[in-house]
């Protein structure tokens, strides 16, 4: 159940589902029939009658005070609340009755429902908390009973928009002048009929569900699937490895798509194929239609590592579905947010983080899968086009805004604030029901594959780490196919870049050093998150392998690469597999070991603490060490904190510039060493 939002600034680029705005305010009317008919409320302008009445002051606070400690007013417009939600889930129910018995059924059941309990009323009650908090909204109530009072009093007759009917059983025009109490409870409980008529308005029961209605009322449905947010207890979850998931991966993380009328992505099997397309969906319809050309691209453009992460979230999930396809995901951004790490940040607000995750969702969501004559096993496979997850909510949630107008202090307006929750709900698409259907047991072996998600994979930063984040994707999915870990260096980078980048390599000396560069801190990224990394070494010299993983005996580990290093190293083979654990997980037999494992032994005088007590000695800071290593400030700070391991050709440059350094340790040691001491005791 989402808060009414308004349009918020997502850049969609050309992406664009039709009734995600379906989750904005409802239309009145809809409204009006399925939940409290009534006339407008609060917001109305005066009647020509009314306008000569305005109420003291003083009364208008003592009363507004009055109507805040006493609870009675608010439980009444919260009953009204909590009764037309229940209407309105009737009325769901009732279009799918078989018959009128069934229908009356339903509505006996109301009061076993407990709709009006006081955890129910509560839960209500928090959606417009801050509303209830302004002044304004009680002094505008307090305005409209004295008015009404007064007008009953002068006229001798109840105002008409006093009368509900439905629910006091009276006209408009019957005299009722019993006594001043009697008045003032008709009047304050037709102020919170209409009150709870407005507030419903701005609850959008139009975009859901029976189960999500039930949500909101506390009312557990029989038919709701609760599951718990991934990595609870645990640093890895299944994730399923089939085809069209990683097909799929593989579309999100490079840019190999070929042009045409509708741009495609096609990866070859056998005598048929996978093909990716991009699609816009109609979640009312459940209709789909393909994006063509420049549309197309604008969000293929958009795609990256981050999607790539949302989509294994999904397919997670699905995988611990016995039938994916007939179950409907529902995910909270602020549980992602939290799993991407990005809880930690504060450069964005939380509503600007809720956006950039509902933007991801869509971007997943555009993407469709095609199956053509797939021949796994015994048996040939086909699945038409169709999305591979239909999006069949996203809802931005969040607190109202009693905004006032000064020229029209009658005409109090409710806005929507930044949103603090984001609902998610996608179904996995027909795809899962040959490509994990658990239980086929005739196709379960050949094409329910699953790997394993590490949790650490989802909180590699793409934009520092873009390699890292798509190696840890792609092999994640590949860790169940290739249980050896032995890539081919190219294979490996055409699958997760460009084409066009190993064709520039082979001309530019610069890109093919920043590319062998990049790859090397990948790794490194790789091996500090837990994944085995080795190298074969009959195709793998140790003149081209990153200097972390040299040991400082090696004669290679002058930082010189070869001639004519390029070719051997993209025809070069490195073995990566997954943590121990998971590959405990999936199986396999011992941890990958060509040779004896090296232990890399570092002077006591090279720890990071010896390098800052040296910068100390020399006056020197770590920006200027920085600058005169030409390497990134970030660098020397991760160093020094003992987050990166120093190559041993930095190690030789720190050497030259700051000398002597058991000299210069030696000579500060009673000063640094006690800090020191403290810091590797309780590190």
């Amino acid at each position: 159940m989402s808060i009414a939002t308004t349009d918020f600034d997502l850049p969609r680029s050309g992406l664009y589902y039709a009734d995600v705005n379906r989750f904005c305010v409802a239309p009145v009317n809809q409204l009006d029939n399925l939940a409290l008919a009534s006339t407008p409320v609060l917001a109305e302008p005066l009647s020509p009658n009314l306008t000569s009445v305005s109420p003291d002051q003083k009364q208008v606070l003592d009363l507004a005070a009055k109507l805040k400690a006493d609870k009675s007013f608010l439980n009444l417009v919260l009953v009204n609340v909590a009764t037309g939600i229940n209407q309105f889930r009737l009325h769901l129910a009732n279009t799918r009755a078989k018959d009128r018995a069934d229908a009356r059924n339903l509505y006996s059941e109301t009061e076993k429902l407990g709709v009006l309990q006081k955890q129910t009323l509560l839960r209500i009650e928090r959606r417009f908390r801050s509303v209830l908090r302004t002044d304004e909204f009680w002094n505008q109530t307090a305005s409209w009973i004295l008015i009404r009072l007064a007008q009953w009093q002068r006229e001798g007759l109840i105002p008409s928009d006093c009368s509900v009917a439905g629910m006091l059983s009276l006209e408009a025009g019957v005299n009722l002048t019993d006594s001043d109490e009697w008045r003032e409870s008709l009047v304050v409980s037709a102020c919170a009929f209409h009150t709870a008529s407005q507030w419903l308005r701005y609850l959008d029961l139009s975009g859901q569900n029976t189960v999500e209605i039930d949500k909101l009322l506390g009312v557990q449905s029989v038919d709701a699937v609760i599951r718990e947010p991934l990595f609870q207890d645990t640093e890895f979850e299944r994730v399923a490895t089939g085809y069209p998931i990683l097909t799929g991966a593989q579309a999100l993380i490079n840019s190999q798509w070929e042009d045409g009328e509708y741009p495609y992505w096609q990866k070859l099997v056998g005598e048929g194929f996978i093909q990716h397309q991009i699609v816009r969906q109609s979640p009312s319809s459940q209709q789909i239609e393909l994006v063509p050309g420049k549309a197309a691209w604008e969000i293929i453009q958009q795609f990256g590592p981050e999607a790539a992460y949302v989509f294994l979230i999904f397919s997670s999930y699905a995988t611990d579905s016995d039938e994916p396809w007939a179950e409907q995901i529902r995910l909270k951004g602020t549980d992602l947010i939290r799993l991407f790490g990005w809880d930690k940040r504060t450069d964005i607000t939380i509503a600007q983080k809720l956006k950039k995750i509902g933007h991801l969702v869509e971007l997943v969501c555009s993407l469709s899968v095609l199956v053509k004559n797939i021949n796994i096993g015994a048996k040939r496979y086909n699945v038409e086009r169709g999305a591979m997850w239909i999006l069949e909510g996203l809802g931005y949630a969040g607190q109202l805004a009693l905004t006032m107008d000064i020229n029209q202090p009658d005409s109090p307006t409710y806005e929507a604030g930044d949103p603090d929750e984001l609902y998610i709900k996608v179904r996995p698409g027909v795809w899962t029901e040959k490509f994990l259907n658990a239980s086929d047991g005739s196709a379960k072996e050949a094409l329910f594959q699953y790997g394993y998600l590490a949790k650490s994979t989802l909180q590699i930063n793409p934009y520092r780490q873009r390699l890292a984040s798509k190696l840890a994707i792609f092999l994640t999915i590949m860790s169940r196919i290739r249980d050896d870990g032995r890539y081919e260096v190219q294979t490996l980078l055409e699958r997760l870049e460009p084409k066009e980048l190993l064709e520039n390599v082979q001309k530019d000396r610069l890109r093919r050093v920043k590319l062998i560069d990049q790859w090397d801190s990948a790794l490194l990224t790789l091996k500090e998150l837990g994944w085995e990394i080795d190298f074969d070494p009959a195709t793998y010299p140790e003149s081209i392998r990153p200097a972390w993983s040299l040991s400082d005996e090696s004669e290679s580990g002058s930082g010189y690469r070869p001639r004519n290093w390029l070719a051997t190293w993209l025809k070069a083979i490195v073995i990566i597999k997954p943590s121990v654990k998971i590959q405990e997980k999936l199986g396999a037999h011992a941890p990958v070991s060509l040779k004896p494992e090296r232990t890399r032994v570092q002077s006591p005088m090279l720890t990071s603490d010896a390098i800052q007590a040296a910068l100390d000695a020399k006056g020197m800071t770590k920006a200027q060490l920085a600058d005169a290593l030409q390497v990134d400030r970030s660098l020397v700070t991760r160093w020094l904190k003992g987050q990166r391991t120093i190559q041993p050709k930095h190690l030789e440059q720190i050497k030259m510039l700051l000398g002597d350094f058991e000299q210069d340790v030696n000579a500060i040691s009673q000063k640094t060493m006690p800090l020191i001491t403290y810091h590797l005791t309780n590190s």
